[in-house]
């Protein structure tokens, strides 16, 4: 189940990769549809239920250090849902985000996948 909850994840941020850098060539670009962005947000929602279904139901203990990883990787993804809630409230305005607010979704979107990548791989 972990690596189900990895593999969504990663594909909701191979995703959310596409939508920044169309978001990185400015203003004047064409924006992404919706269908994109709400496949990127749906995928990316399941697979952290998915991942705080397995830390709840609780992981193997591992000797190598990496025990809490996933847990970590669950908080950084919670907080990225944050952000990107208020990505999404702000494209519902119909304005545009400020890139402050999508890089530290991003930022904290990568860093759990690094935790999680590091717990999937060591554990």
């Amino acid at each position: 189940m972990l690596d189900l909850a990895f593999a969504l994840l990663s594909a909701a941020a191979l995703i959310g990769a596409g939508l920044a850098v169309n978001f990185a060539r400015g203003p004047t670009v064409k924006r992404s549809p919706a269908a994109i962005a709400l496949t990127h947000a749906g995928v990316g929602v399941t697979g952290l239920i998915l991942l705080f279904v397995v830390v709840r139901h609780g992981l193997p203990s591992i000797g190598n250090g990496t025990a809490d990883f996933a847990a970590i990787a669950t908080g950084f993804f919670g907080v990225a849902l944050l952000f990107g809630l208020l990505i999404l409230l702000a494209a519902w305005r119909r304005r545009r985000p400020s890139g402050l607010l999508v890089a530290t979704h991003a930022s904290l979107a990568v860093a759990g996948i690094v935790m999680l990548l590091t717990r999937v791989t060591l554990g």
